[in-house]
């Protein structure tokens, strides 16, 4: 999936405001057009986090309560990417 993605744009920052993580996602048309969606990432993102999110495949925002489970969030991210393609 890494190779089927290189070149193409989908981009998700995870950052913490204080102790509240906050999660953003983009991506481009191509990116989409592969299946990636912004609003998913966000959603598996901010669960992992403790909290809520969402939005559309092109845009989406969220946050959670514990910036500790960061990492956790960055797994879920990761699996979800494998499964497309």
């Amino acid at each position: 999936m890494a190779e089927r993605l290189r070149g193409e744009t989908a981009a998700i920052a995870l950052f913490s405001a204080g102790k509240k993580p906050i999660v953003v996602a983009q991506t481009t048309e191509s990116a989409r057009a592969l299946g990636v969606k912004a609003g998913e990432m966000v959603k598996r993102a901010s669960k992992a986090l403790g909290g809520g999110g969402g939005g559309k495949d092109d845009f989406a925002q969220g946050g959670g309560a514990d910036s500790a489970a960061i990492p956790v969030a960055v797994k879920e991210l990761e699996a979800y990417l494998a499964t497309i393609g």
